[in-house]
């Protein structure tokens, strides 16, 4: 089983298996999020939302953080160096979960305090316990991916999420139905994640048993040549670049949880409608996530292929790629950005049962573009050998994000909390594009994407177009309204954006071929050709 990592095939078809079980599972994060939302209200979302970076946090180090650490070691440095790596890896993970969980529980009257919420202390200590479940599920993931078995990582994965998914729910309708408070209910919502994790580690467990038994790879006799100090310099390090660029999204988040809350009660808001304004901010989260999806799934399938062709010297395949890739989530970001801004009124009302908050979450929804527009980035970077700089580039936008929501919050609320994530978001999306540019990746001219942005244009006069015409032919706001509104929108704003990105060229034949249904889309586009050549 062992010389599986050292066939190409494999080594796609494992990325494959990896980006679609990221992909569900970041949908299946963002979509829970609205029945959620239905069954504990604003406040009820708020108090959640308010602990959700912690679990997030632990749930990237344990999907695609520390596996990735671990299974690149063991991948670069030989069968007679495992041991030691993993004995390494073992200790320096546990150690650093212990100090996280540590920090926590003994600190969740510290952290609470800070967020200006007491009643967080029993949700943010039972968060904590998330990260003990950390260092056994890791290396499980971790070596099963170095020997190029991807699905163990993907199921347990998968199966993580589905069960913390449907604990959450059905607890929290429970919960509810049965008078608990909201704080005893959001404590319901954080122990579906501990029963997730522990789910997840018992399926690795039995699948690492079953593993080892079929397995017939004999034991290394050969002395290791890494020391236990290199070891751990390159954990160290690869802590910093590929967990620290992994967690953009959950430190925007994180500052907004510290600080957005305690800045509304000190700008004079009472207890319950600081709470209900933020949870109304908060829906904008399952907004950025689903919006996003797919450019971390992109900017995850590029990794392995860059670093390839970056050994082999394919200089032009290269750029190829990322001209394309950074172009394909030019056209997702801003048109999935645009789209929704257009139609968030009746979508708000459609998920949330009514339109609170439109105003700021469509000024929030601008982010959609930079944030995808940057983890691409990042990702390319990352591909390319560029690994230090993406994670310094994080910390830079979280510092544009935390002081334009000091200076902002106070002035305009949640409006100014929803233009500093836009802000920070854009930073890095800046930031990261000199850097291409500077190392000659990509031309000034893709930085600047024109015609995506006239198709764009066109998409939203025609969705402004139809939702005036709805409204004059059904002038009534209720929530099944809504829901044909918004689902008629998205179709007719999809169709517009994908007919002024054909009708402008903006995908050469060749590049269509190398986005996914691009094939699909390429052969409706020559049919049509064919016919208007008649």
């Amino acid at each position: 089983m062992k010389n599986a990592v050292n066939q190409p095939h494999w080594l796609f078809q494992g990325a494959v298996i990896l980006t679609i079980a990221g992909l569900l599972s970041k949908v299946l994060s963002a979509v829970y999020r609205v029945p959620f939302q239905n069954i504990v209200g604003d406040t009820g979302f708020y108090i959640y939302q308010q602990v959700y970076p912690f679990l997030g946090i632990a749930i990237m180090l344990g999907t695609t953080g520390f596996p990735v650490m671990v299974s690149k070691l063991l991948s670069e440095h030989g069968e007679e160096n495992r041991r030691i790596i993993t004995r390494v890896s073992l200790v320096y993970i546990t150690l650093l979960s212990l100090v996280l969980f540590l920090c926590l529980y003994i600190g969740a009257g510290r952290i609470a305090s800070l967020m200006a919420d007491s009643q967080l202390i029993l949700l943010i200590q039972m968060s904590a316990f998330v990260f003990l479940f950390l260092p056994l599920t890791v290396m499980l993931r971790g070596v099963f991916q170095s020997d190029g078995m991807m699905l163990p990582t993907a199921v347990s994965q998968l199966v993580e999420q589905l069960i913390r998914v449907g604990v959450l729910l059905v607890l929290s309708f429970y919960f509810v139905r049965h008078g608990y408070s909201l704080y005893e209910t959001g404590a319901g919502a954080v122990f579906s994640s501990i029963v997730g994790s522990a789910s997840s580690l018992v399926l690795l467990l039995f699948l690492w048993l079953t593993y080892r038994k079929q397995s017939s790879a004999p034991m290394t006799v050969k002395q290791a040549t890494l020391r236990k100090k290199d070891v751990l310099k390159s954990l160290v390090l690869y802590t910093f670049t590929i967990c620290v660029s992994g967690l953009l999204i959950l430190w925007m988040q994180m500052i907004d949880a510290f600080h957005l809350y305690a800045l509304l009660r000190s700008e004079g808001l009472s207890e319950a409608a600081a709470k209900a304004a933020k949870g109304v901010y908060d829906r904008g989260q399952p907004f950025l996530q689903l919006g996003t999806v797919f450019a971390i799934s992109i900017g995850t399938s590029l990794v392995p292929f860059l670093s390839a062709a970056m050994r082999n010297g394919e200089h032009e395949a290269i750029r190829q790629k990322v001209c394309t890739s950074f172009k394909t989530t030019s056209v997702l970001g801003i048109g999935s950005a645009v789209g929704l801004i257009c139609i968030l009124s009746p979508v708000n009302t459609m998920l949330f049962r009514n339109d609170l908050g439109t105003d700021a979450l469509q000024i929030f929804c601008i982010s959609i573009a930079f944030t995808s527009i940057a983890i691409t980035q990042a990702a390319l970077l990352q591909g390319l050998g560029h690994t230090v700089y993406p994670a310094v580039v994080v910390i830079l936008s979280v510092l544009v994000k935390w002081i334009l929501t000091l200076a902002l919050v106070p002035l305009f609320g949640i409006y100014g909390a929803a233009w500093s994530t836009v802000c920070g978001f854009l930073a890095a999306a800046l930031l990261n594009a000199v850097y291409l540019r500077y190392k000659g990746w990509i031309s000034l001219r893709e930085l600047f994407p024109v015609k995506i942005l006239l198709s764009a244009a066109f998409m939203a006069i025609v969705l402004i177009g139809y939702q005036a015409l709805f409204s004059w032919v059904i002038p009534f706001e209720k929530r099944p309204f809504s829901v044909l509104e918004s689902l008629t929108s998205v179709f007719i704003g999809g169709f517009a954006f994908l007919y002024s990105i054909l009708k402008l060229e903006v995908f050469t034949d060749e590049e269509w071929r190398l986005i996914p249904l691009g094939e699909k889309i390429l052969y409706f586009k020559q049919m049509r050709g064919n016919q208007n050549g008649r």
